[in-house]
């Protein structure tokens, strides 16, 4: 049964990047078409979803990127229970930001021309920092650091 449900250390940072493509996807779906429907009228949105994604991705989801997969790599077992590409901080977290979302969204609190930008921006950096995932994962980044490790370790003695 262990087997079944734990991957290779690397399988988990696919499934982070496809993770945080599907939400970024999402977020988009959400966003983007409002941006398109309002920013014609209201050119300024479409330098606030820039500076969104611009704060999102460098200031927050990239050091997120990093510190997911060098949590990943310096644990000592080469397979891990699926659902470990998240830590429990992290899904703490999302599940707050989606509802959170959804209940701003549905309660009406924020304008749409708010949700057009600040989706926008945020779908677009959630994406961007699933592509990569997926590209540490295609150069099986967890992977050749540990190889690179072991190969230093064995150079020192």
């Amino acid at each position: 049964m262990k087997d079944i449900i734990t991957i290779p250390k690397n399988g988990l940072i696919l499934i982070a990047g496809l993770v945080w493509c599907v939400a970024g996807a999402m977020v988009c779906k959400i966003g983007l078409p409002l941006l398109w429907t309002l920013g014609g009228t209201q050119l300024i949105l479409y330098p606030l979803a820039v500076v969104i994604f611009l704060i999102f991705y460098f200031l927050i989801f990239s050091g997120l990127v990093i510190k997911h997969t060098e949590r990943i790599r310096v644990r000592p077992e080469q397979r891990l229970p699926f659902w470990n590409f998240f830590d429990r901080s992290s899904y703490i977290v999302m599940v707050i930001m989606m509802a959170g979302g959804m209940w701003l969204r549905l309660s009406q609190v924020v304008p749409n021309w708010m949700i057009a930008f600040f989706y926008s921006g945020l779908g677009i950096a959630l994406f961007s920092c699933g592509v990569r995932f997926l590209g540490a994962f295609s150069r099986k980044a967890v992977l050749i650091m540990e190889t690179e490790q072991v190969i230093q370790s064995d150079r020192l003695e």
